[in-house]
């Protein structure tokens, strides 16, 4: 296929494609000025022109009409005394009266055109006189004593004059109007050339200053590219093109600000929850490949000692079995599934889960109260997911029972305006106030359960403290008066 030869408009196009936006607009509004102050220039000049020729038309025939009428034999005389009343004209002025064959007989000058050379005005027979119609014309007129000299221009009138049956002819220079104009020309030109450097250069200030948000944009594109996610711009008061742009981009970038780090949280929690359940997993599982590799080495001579070992087997594989329940309970909250959020009764959701608590711990007491301490056999609407509800207050109970022994636990409910409260109150060892941040970490256990007889995996808490979360509440742990552990839930009505 054939390459299509780059033009001299491709070439244009391409290079002026290149150069940048602010270039662009300065020099697209230069050029527009430029055009403009020359159309300005050109026209005012072209008025200019027409209004002294038309001055010079309107001096040249009322003189020559006021002379038409007069005798030449005596019109000098008169002149002089001022008996004839004719317009001001300029300095160098020149007047002639030609007899019908074009000669001229009586000519007058002003003293600045005596310096000079007169024009040759014997061209102008009657004919000619009469052919112009009184209409003022522009002729290039050679001097009458050196006409091997170049011609000049004269803007002249010819009218005929009864009394001598010839013509009057009443003649300007035009160098006088040229000069004029060029010189009007030249400042016009010059002011042009300074209003135009002006103007670019308010023009370039002006479109750098309505810029610089754009660049202010590149900006932060480089930084969001290089990693500062936190990058932003400056909010620009008003509805502007610029202030609504820097809005919705700031908008924009918090959303992918969010985004991320949304998926780092996730990347986070997953690795850390790869990392915790391979550590909780690998206690159990060692446990029940040594028993098994004990077996089959024949350790175990007696029946008794082999019922102890699948014991401690069964016993190994519940607490995984419980750990890998929990580990799947905090995968769906970490995987944020949606809770079915309605308006249930509380209190029939805490009289069922005690009763489920006590009967797998027959030592356990625990009793429904309200805020005061008395047995609450009512109902208190709220809003919960019920499945999600009883593994929060079957947690709490059951750690309360781990640690409260036989001493009687509390499950008080509270109702105000704005909040519903839920306590779950034991008496027993209570917990530091240094730990009592650190309990609803993944995997935490206190000194005094590290025992896993008794200590539980260390998920418990950290499935209650999540679903406290999405439920948008909030979890504590305080001291029971009179001593012991008290967690309080608070939820929004």
């Amino acid at each position: 296929m054939n390459k299509v030869p780059a033009t001299s408009n491709n070439v244009i196009t391409k290079n002026w494609g290149k150069l940048s936006l602010r270039t662009r607009l300065t020099a697209i509004s230069v050029g527009i000025i430029t055009l403009l102050l020359g159309i300005s220039v050109l026209g005012t000049v072209s008025l200019l022109k027409t209004y002294l020729q038309q001055n010079t038309d309107s001096l040249l025939l009322q003189t020559a009409s006021v002379l038409a009428q007069e005798d030449p034999t005596t019109i000098e005389d008169r002149l002089a005394r001022k008996e004839i009343t004719i317009p001001p004209l300029p300095s160098d002025y020149y007047i002639a009266f030609l007899d019908a064959q074009g000669s001229i007989y009586l000519g007058l000058v002003s003293a600045a055109t005596q310096n000079t050379e007169v024009p040759n005005l014997e061209q102008f027979d009657v004919v000619s006189v009469v052919a112009t119609h009184g209409t003022p014309f522009t002729a290039e007129l050679r001097s009458s004593k050196h006409p091997e000299q170049k011609p000049e221009q004269w803007r002249l009138v010819a009218l005929p004059s009864p009394e001598m049956a010839g013509s009057v002819v009443v003649a300007l220079p035009v160098g006088l109007n040229n000069a004029i104009v060029r010189q009007y020309q030249a400042i016009g030109i010059g002011f042009s050339a300074l209003l135009l450097a002006i103007s670019a250069l308010a023009i370039w200030l002006t479109i750098s200053s309505a810029l610089r948000p754009l660049r202010e944009v590149s900006a932060a594109a480089d930084a969001i590219r290089s990693g500062k996610i936190d990058r932003r711009l400056p909010e620009i008061e008003g509805k502007t093109e610029i202030a609504l742009l820097n809005h919705s981009l700031n908008e924009m970038l918090g959303s992918i600000e969010g985004s991320i780090k949304a998926r780092n949280a996730t990347l986070d929690r997953m690795r850390q929850f790869v990392a915790d359940a391979s550590h909780e997993l690998r206690t159990p599982l060692v446990t029940l490949r040594g028993y098994a590799e004990l077996y089959r080495m024949g350790a175990f001579k007696s029946k008794k000692e082999v019922t102890d070992a699948m014991q401690r087997i069964e016993s190994e594989a519940i607490r995984m079995t419980s750990l890998v329940e929990s580990l799947l309970a905090l995968a769906r909250l970490d995987g944020e599934s949606e809770l079915q959020i309605v308006t249930e009764d509380l209190g029939e959701v805490a009289r069922s889960v005690a009763t489920n608590v006590s009967t797998g711990h027959q030592n356990a007491k625990i009793t429904v109260t309200d805020s005061l301490g008395k047995k609450f056999d009512g109902s208190l609407t709220a809003r919960f997911d019920e499945p999600a509800m009883r593994q929060v207050l079957t947690n709490l109970l059951t750690n309360a029972i781990t640690f409260a022994g036989d001493k009687p636990i509390e499950l008080a409910l509270e109702q105000t305006a704005t909040q519903t409260i839920i306590e779950v109150r034991d008496h027993g060892e209570g917990i530091p106030k240094q730990l009592r941040s650190k309990i609803f970490e993944r995997f935490y256990r206190s000194d005094n359960s590290r025992n896993r007889d008794t200590g539980g995996s260390g998920l418990g808490l950290a499935i209650v403290k999540g679903i406290v979360e999405r439920h948008s509440g909030t979890i504590t742990a305080v001291e029971t008066p009179g001593g012991g552990a008290t967690f309080r839930i608070v939820l929004p009505n």
